[in-house]
């Protein structure tokens, strides 16, 4: 899947090279979720053999610009939800269109597996960013703050 320069890649078998540079900026912003995201593939969460564990890594004029996985969401079990989790566009990238890209192909995903899809978005900005791609703010569940209803 692409936008102009945008591609985005389903990992399979190894995190980019450059995953550390993405982790340094997303914490130096106090974003610690894409840590979560590396202690998770490490520990071996996203192996294959289920389609709902997924990682998005979004390539922008051949650098990593972003990243974002899909997963059951560990704070509900209900078996019709799944949660997009550990979105991180680099600074550089913001309104480039590389967080539609890598937020559509997430829902894609998401939605193909399941009825519902949940996120928390991390601040206002996220906020509106996801209601933008169809999601609606909630107050129900676990530390939800947006679904998207098939």
């Amino acid at each position: 899947m692409s936008e102009g320069s945008v591609q985005i890649v389903r990992l399979a078998e190894a995190l980019p090279d450059d995953i550390g540079d993405l982790q340094a900026e997303a914490a130096g912003e106090a974003y610690r979720f894409v840590e979560s995201l590396l202690s998770e593939w490490q520990e071996g969460h996203y192996a294959a053999g289920d389609d709902r564990f997924a990682v998005f890594a979004a390539f922008r004029d051949g650098e990593l610009a972003g990243i974002g996985a899909l997963t059951p969401d560990p704070y509900d079990p209900a078996p019709d939800l799944l949660r997009i989790r550990h979105v991180y566009v680099r600074s550089a990238h913001r309104g480039t269109g590389v967080g539609r890209v890598l937020a559509t192909a997430l829902i894609q995903q998401g939605l193909e597996l399941a009825p519902r899809l949940s996120l928390r978005a991390a601040d206002e900005k996220a906020a509106r960013f996801w209601e933008a791609a169809g999601f609606s703010p909630t107050m129900s569940g676990t530390r939800r703050s947006h679904l998207l209803t098939r």
